[in-house]
């Protein structure tokens, strides 16, 4: 399941397209059974992308760094983790899906997205808890399609 340009930091479950709306962002206090679920109950949905961090205090101090970096030398290409989410479009949102959820919150600043939270729980039913992340994915898809097209969608 895991994509091109991918690497040890991260991996795309679901690449982004165009259509994108939502991305859900996990790391590796989610199970890879239930990231599958996610994708298997997703369908095939291009407003909905799905990727992976394995290790996000790691990514997070790359990304600073490398914003750190700009500032002197401002033509400094982009970390491995901006040009793995630059596909998304700008007005897509990010579903940060954690046991740890605040540990994923600096994500909202790397190209400017807004946040969306869902806790992930490990001992809970995975049916429900399944279920859970869709609602807000849902909510999310329609806080989106509202912005774009109001009430009329």
């Amino acid at each position: 399941m895991q994509s091109g340009g991918e690497t040890h930091a991260w991996h795309w479950w679901r690449e982004p397209s165009k259509l994108t709306q939502v991305c859900i962002v996990t790391d590796g206090s989610v199970a890879d059974t239930f990231e599958r679920a996610l994708v298997a109950r997703l369908g095939n949905s291009p407003q909905v992308a799905l990727l992976h961090l394995s290790h996000p205090a790691a990514a997070h101090a790359e990304w600073l760094a490398t914003r750190e970096c700009r500032q002197t030398r401002p033509r400094q290409a982009g970390n491995a983790l901006e040009r793995a989410i630059d596909p998304l479009p700008r007005d897509s949102r990010l579903l940060l899906c954690s046991v740890d959820v605040a540990a994923l919150e600096w994500l909202g600043g790397v190209i400017g997205q807004r946040v969306f939270f869902a806790h992930y729980r490990p001992g809970s039913d995975k049916a429900t808890q399944l279920a859970a992340v869709i609602g807000t994915v849902e909510d999310a898809l329609r806080a989106s399609l509202t912005e774009k097209w109001g009430d009329s969608y």
